[in-house]
């Protein structure tokens, strides 16, 4: 299998709203802020407690709410993040009960390959990864919150404590029918999977990969941010 070319890699998506620059993280940002229900808060401008990304090195979003008559006139985010795999959590101060906020992420970033990995036995949990560089077709280093290590791709979901996952990785994938494989193997354009839910393809297939949408029995999308 051919190398998996590096713009594949968690490192090329733009973080700040302020600014050009590449902050080397994956993922997404904070587009929107949709208010659901609710009311009785303090009138005026409140701060929004927006949750920490989840992959290593995101920016945290920042947006503020302004309360009118107790309820929500509008929003102004005044920094998008990065880092976002799944939409934050969003939370306002100032009195009141019921309220409900749904956060929506952009699509306009660069996606990359998504992973968890488990770098130490010191770490608990695995943790969202970003791959930095390729080694071979089952081997990458990559960065989490905790650190960098050279990892490998497991056929299996990693354990929670684990010591024999310490150095391993998984990379998750999905058939045209949602059904769930591990990636064992990687390269440019096909990827070898062992069976979760999935029954398209066996255990040591090789298959075409995307980040769009699986073709029935010819290919399965790969987990990206």
């Amino acid at each position: 299998m051919a190398k998996l070319n590096q713009k594949l890699f968690g490192n090329r998506n733009i973080g700040l709203l302020s600014t050009d620059a590449d902050d080397k993280t994956g993922g997404e940002g904070l587009a929107n802020i949709s208010y659901v229900n609710g009311s009785g808060k303090s009138n005026g401008v409140q701060t929004a407690t927006i949750s920490a990304p989840d992959l290593p090195g995101g920016v945290q979003a920042v947006a503020t709410v302004t309360i009118t008559l107790g309820s929500v006139a509008g929003y102004t985010i005044t920094e998008k993040g990065s880092g976002y795999s799944t939409p934050p959590t969003i939370t306002v101060a100032g009195g009141g009960t019921g309220y409900t906020f749904t956060a929506i992420l952009t699509t306009d970033q660069e996606n990359a390959i998504f992973c968890y990995a488990k770098i130490s036995d010191a770490i608990t949990n695995a943790q969202p990864a970003d791959i930095i560089k390729q080694r071979s077709t089952k081997r990458f280093k990559v960065k989490t919150a905790s650190g960098t290590a050279i990892c490998e791709l497991k056929s299996s979901a990693l354990s929670t404590s684990a010591a024999t996952d310490t150095g391993k990785m998984t990379i998750g994938a999905v058939d045209s029918a949602g059904g769930t494989y591990f990636v064992t193997k990687i390269g440019s354009h096909k990827c070898t999977v062992t069976r979760g839910t999935g029954t398209q393809f066996a255990t040591d297939s090789s298959v075409a990969w995307t980040f769009g949408s699986a073709v029935l029995n010819q290919s399965v999308t790969l987990a990206n941010a």
